[in-house]
C-alpha cells in the first residue's frame, strides 16, 4: 500500500497502536528474546572459532517498534510514574498545520484511535518499556563479549534505522523529518575509539560502512565507491572530521510528495517538491517547536541550505523517478484498487506468524 502516492487510503490496521498497548508479551518481545539468545550462542562459539580472523555480528532487534506491549516489569516501571509526560504540542489547537503533516496523519491515523489521554499515556509507557526491555537485551549480549574475553577486541556500535513520533504534534509512527522520527542513537565503543566523547558533527548511517571495513581490516580502495558521501564514524568521535552537512530523505507510505531533509550542525532544512519547506533552528529550538520555513528573516538561510540539497541531487527529478518506479511496481501487484482492497498489516509479522491483513 505504500506504493500509493495520491488519493492516499487510510490505514486501516492503525488501531493497533492505540488498543495493543500495555504489558504483556508480543510476536515481537518473544522474537527478539530469541535473537539476543542467539547472539549469545554465536559469541561463545567465535571466541573458540574465530579468534584468528575479523567478524562481524550483526544484532537486529524489533523493539521498540509498535506494537507497544511491553513486559510487566518494563511497562509498570514507566506506567506507574506520576512524571510520564503527555506529547508535546499534542493539542489539537497546538498541532502544526504543514500540508505534508495533515496528509501523513490523515493517511496514518493513529490518533483517531486514541479516544483518551489515558490510552496515550498506556502507549508512551509501552514505547518506554519496550526500551527498557531492548537495553536488557543489549546487556545480555554485552555481557557475552565480556565473559567470552571478547572486550579487548571487539568494537561494538548502537544505532536504529528510525525513530518514532510517539504522539508528538498528533503524529505516530516514523515517516516525518522531525528529531523524534529521522534522528537516531549512533554510538560507538572499543578499540581506538576515544570513550566518553559526544559529537556534535551531524553523521548517517551510511557513516557505519567505512568505519565496518577498516575494523575488520579491509581495503577501503577496493571496497567503497570514491563518491561513497559518508565518513568512518571513528573519525567523527576521534574529532577527525569537520562540521558537515547531511541528507535524509523519503519517498514512501504516507506522503504524495518526496521530502528532502539537509541539516548541518545548527539548522535543518526539509524541502517538500509540492509545498512550502521547513526549517528550523536546533541550536535555540532543539525540540522543532516554531517552523521557520516561511519567516522572511530567515530566506537567506533557507537559499543556502536548499543551494546544498541540490548539490548533492535534483530533488524534482528524484521525486518524479521514484514515483515512476512505484507506479510500475504498482500495477505489478494488481494496481491501486486490488491493493487498497487487500488491506495493510500494521507491523510485519515475525517469522512463524501468519500476516494480517485489515
Amino acid at each position: 500500500m505504500g506504493l500509493v502516492r495520491e488519493n492516499l487510503p487510510k490505514r486501516g490496521m492503525s488501531w493497533k497502536m492505540a488498543k495493543l498497548a500495555g504489558p504483556g508479551e508480543s510476536p515481537y518481545t518473544l522474537y527478539d528474546r530469541q535473537i539476543a539468545a542467539e547472539a549469545q550462542k554465536w559469541l561463545h562459539d567465535a571466541s573458540r572459532d574465530h579468534h584468528d580472523k575479523p567478524w562481524v555480528l550483526f544484532v537486529s532487534f524489533v523493539s521498540p517498534h509498535f506494537p507497544l506491549t511491553a513486559r510487566h516489569e518494563h511497562y509498570y516501571r514507566y506506567y506507574d510514574d506520576p512524571r510520564l509526560p503527555m506529547p508535546k504540542l499534542y493539542k489539537k489547537s497546538e498541532r502544526p498545520a504543514h500540508p505534508f503533516l495533515r496528509e501523513y496523519a490523515e493517511s496514518f491515523n493513529y490518533d483517531d484511535c486514541f479516544e483518551t489521554d489515558e490510552e496515550v499515556r498506556r502507549a508512551i509507557a509501552g514505547y518506554y518499556g519496550l526500551c527498557s526491555f531492548v537495553d536488557e537485551q543489549i546487556g545480555k549480549v554485552l555481557d557475552a563479549i565480556d565473559r567470552y574475553g571478547l572486550r579487548e577486541t571487539t568494537r561494538v556500535v548502537y544505532t536504529s534505522d528510525h525513530g518514532d513520533n510517539l504522539g508528538a504534534r498528533g503524529l505516530w509512527g516514523k515517516s516525518t523529518m522531525y528529531e523524534e522520527s529521522a534522528g537516531v542513537p549512533l554510538i560507538v565503543a572499543g578499540e581506538g575509539i576515544r570513550s566518553g566523547v559526544q559529537s556534535s558533527v551531524p553523521a548517517t548511517l551510511l557513516d557505519l560502512y567505512p568505519f565496518i571495513i577498516d575494523a575488520v581490516g579491509g581495503d577501503r580502495s577496493s571496497m567503497i565507491d570514491s563518491d561513497h558521501p559518508g565518513v568512518s564514524i571513528a573519525e567523527i568521535a576521534n574529532g577527525a572530521v569537520p562540521q558537515r552537512t547531511i541528507l535524509s530523505e523519503y519517498h514512501g507510505m504516507g506522503s504524495t510528495t518526496g521530502a528532502f531533509m539537509v541539516r548541518d550542525d545548527r539548522y535543518k532544512y526539509v524541502h517538500y517538491v509540492s509545498y512550502p519547506p521547513q526549517l528550523f533552528d536546533l541550536k535555540n529550538d532543539p525540540e522543532e517547536l516554531h517552523d521557520l520555513g516561511t519567516d522572511p528573516a530567515y530566506a537567506d538561510v533557507r537559499k543556502e541550505l536548499e543551494k546544498r540539497l541540490r548539490s548533492m541531487l535534483d530533488p524534482e527529478e528524484v521525486d518524479r523517478r521514484a514515483k515512476k518506479r512505484q507506479a510500475e511496481l504498482l500495477a505489478l501487484n494488481g494496481g491501486r484498487e486490488a491493493v487498497i482492497a487487500r488491506g495493510d498489516l500494521g507491523f510485519t509479522p515475525p517469522p512463524g506468524y501468519r500476516p494480517d491483513f485489515g
